[in-house]
């Protein structure tokens, strides 16, 4: 499953990206998170269905730094072959 997330509310300066980062590697789930200038975090994560969906439930709650207002998913079409997950500089 490959699945692009775009993430609003408090979720840039309280830490999101590395949280993410490691809740990803955990999963074994490979892709990448980075901040964007609209003040929301965008992210691709490309893995097994269920950790996928285990990990978008995870960004629902997001680090106790957080407040996450809504998530917008859809589903990536684009190839990416990296097997790692990570951090971008913002756009």
């Amino acid at each position: 499953m490959k699945k692009r997330l775009l993430i609003s509310g408090k979720v840039q300066g309280v830490g999101f990206r590395h949280w993410l980062y490691v809740k990803a590697v955990e999963k074994n789930i490979h892709g990448w998170v980075k901040n964007i200038n609209t003040g929301e975090v965008e992210a691709l994560l490309i893995g097994s269905d269920k950790d996928v969906d285990d990990l978008i439930k995870q960004c629902e709650k997001g680090p106790s730094s957080s407040s996450v207002k809504q998530i917008k998913t859809q589903d990536y079409q684009q190839e990416y072959s990296k097997k790692s997950f990570d951090i971008l500089s913002a756009s």
